[in-house]
């Protein structure tokens, strides 16, 4: 063999060698890895097949639970009788005679019966020092007995590679890793256990309720009080109905807007609380919760039912402008947002519809109007035009007479329409005691009618009223605008009703 062929030989011999050498240390080092990772410093979530339980355990066999954290102390225990309707039901130590909140209960009583662990941080922690982890003194301790079966479960710090805390089961050296849910779920404050509906949803999902609205408050000369509308009062009454359910019957009588309707009325109904702060409240609470001298007193009453509500001092909670608040059915005290509590701003003037009264003119046979000592009558009637509208019926058109003549029924359209848009003020708490500076009535094809009168008050100001209801304001411009329109209707002109 020559030189060169022995060279090679060699040569190859020690490549293999190499190979050999480097696959050994690869494998060293994968086991040694391996080896790292069962020691526990931080091992690979648990898969979906693994039984990553804690604690497994029926919730109908609890005996107690006692939590001990942060946010306050607490026992849950299963109550001798069940509530109506349930096979089993829980009660909460001192809190006898409370209204509570018992699937909130169930839930948290079902996050501790059924613990389960994200990850195995340390099969055994014998030795070790558990400060490290929060362990040393949990910031959360759950006791708990399942048909005599006692469970303590110790809470620590945050947990460091994934999102948890860190969690030991007494007589288990076990260290876990938890979801942070199980502590949010069981370190509460004990008053999240109380019911906070303040009004269930109306029974009758498919209409409303037809509620009686009154709003006492110190800054108010008088009550508010809101009604369903006495359709009696106006000749064309389901219309007038259909344009405002709701009226004002103190401090006047007269329409409510029926833009504020739900956010005045309907919005408390299926609502709940932000907290729950004290229970039989002491009178140094009241005062400090601003309850013994209310900001509002609202009463709602419907379908021979009802509920008073005491508004007090304005609270914030987490960014969210509340209020204090009692019900007359119970003895907490709630935090509610404001949105749901409107009356403790609005006034009677902020309430009334802006249009005091609403005639459809398809349903007027005949409109007057007088000024002046001036009276004109116009003479209506609905005349199909052959066609259908957007509800599938058949369509008209109004025709319009003056002293036996047929008016431009387009254009007396727009005079109806100025009529129709005087813009209330406000209420009016002024008596009255002038005569009309114009009257105008709506006779409608029912055989009823609508009367609107407007009184001079001085300083630009009218008192509209309706059917005798002297109930709200407008400027005068209104009236000298209607009247001066009418005349360009009357000579034919083109009607503008800006005012």
């Amino acid at each position: 063999m020559n030189k060169k062929v022995r060279n090679l030989i060699l040569g190859g011999a020690c490549v293999v060698v190499l190979a050999a050498a480097l696959i050994v240390i690869l494998v060293l080092s994968q086991q040694q890895d391996s080896e790292d990772n069962t020691s526990g410093v931080v091992s690979a979530l648990v898969e979906d097949e693994v039984d990553n339980s804690i604690i497994d355990e029926e919730v109908e066999a609890l005996d107690y639970l006692t939590v001990q954290g942060a946010n306050g102390s607490y026992t849950i225990r299963m109550a001798e009788e069940p509530e109506e309707g349930e096979d089993y039901s829980f009660t909460l130590d001192g809190f006898d005679g409370l209204p509570l909140d018992r699937s909130t209960i169930r839930s948290s009583v079902s996050t501790f019966a059924n613990a389960n662990y994200l990850d195995l941080v340390f099969e055994d922690t014998a030795g070790m020092d558990l400060s490290t982890y929060g362990l040393t003194e949990p910031s959360t301790t759950v006791t708990a007995s399942f048909g005599g079966r006692t469970y303590t479960l110790y809470l620590g710090g945050a947990t460091s590679g994934i999102t948890g805390r860190y969690c030991m089961l007494e007589g288990n050296p076990a260290l876990y890793a938890v979801s942070n849910s199980l502590a949010s779920t069981l370190d509460v404050n004990p008053n999240t256990y109380l019911d906070k509906t303040i009004l269930d949803s109306y029974k009758n999902s498919e209409e409303d309720p037809e509620v009686t609205l009154t709003i006492h408050r110190p800054d108010l000369p008088e009550d508010i009080v809101v009604e369903p509308t006495d359709t009696s009062r106006y000749g064309d009454s389901s219309l007038t109905t259909m344009a405002s359910r709701y009226e004002m019957t103190s401090p006047v009588v007269t329409l409510v807007d029926p833009d504020l309707e739900t956010e005045l009325i309907f919005n408390i109904f299926g609502s709940d609380a932000e907290d729950v702060v004290a229970s039989n409240p002491t009178q140094a609470q009241l005062e400090e919760y601003g309850l013994a001298s209310p900001a509002a007193v609202v009463t709602m009453t419907w379908d021979d039912t009802g509920i008073v509500l005491t508004i007090g001092n304005e609270v914030t909670l987490d960014g969210t402008a509340c209020r204090y608040v009692m019900k007359d059915d119970s003895v907490l005290v709630y935090v509610v947002d404001e949105e749901l509590l409107p009356w403790v701003d609005y006034t009677a003037d902020d309430l009334v519809s802006s249009i005091p009264l609403v005639p459809y003119i398809q349903n007027v046979s005949a409109m007057t109007i007088s000024f002046n000592g001036e009276e004109h009558t116009f003479h209506l009637s609905q005349v199909p035009t052959g066609g259908t509208n957007a509800n599938g019926e058949a369509a008209t058109e109004t025709h319009v007479e003056y002293n036996g003549s047929e008016l431009d029924g387009d254009n007396f359209a727009v005079w109806y329409q100025l009529v129709m848009s005087c813009q209330a003020n406000g209420i009016n708490r002024s008596e009255v005691t002038s005569d009309p500076v114009m009257t105008v009535t709506y006779q409608y094809s029912n055989g009823t009618t609508d009367t609107v009168q407007y009184y001079d008050m001085g300083n630009r100001v009218i008192v509209v009223s309706v059917n005798g209801a002297e109930a709200v304001t407008t400027s005068i411009s209104f009236v000298n605008k209607v009247q001066s329109e009418l005349q360009k209707l009357l000579n034919g002109e083109e009607v503008n009703m800006n005012w």
